[in-house]
């Protein structure tokens, strides 16, 4: 959860930095960007998940 926090907010502070020097804060493609990866996380969660129910099964 640690390491989701911190990619949120380097995109964050990336968007930013961006932002300032092009003088373009669109948030369409921020919050694009943070919802894939929330999504990414969650989808990969599930699997570690899963990979350890099964190898827990096979013991």
């Amino acid at each position: 959860m640690k390491s989701l926090f911190f990619v949120i907010v380097g995109a964050l502070l990336g968007w930013g930095i961006t932002g300032f020097f092009t003088n373009g804060f669109e948030t369409d493609y921020l919050f694009i960007l943070v919802i894939g990866i929330v999504i990414g996380y969650s989808i990969r969660r599930r699997k570690e998940k899963e990979e350890f129910t099964e190898s827990v099964k096979g013991k």
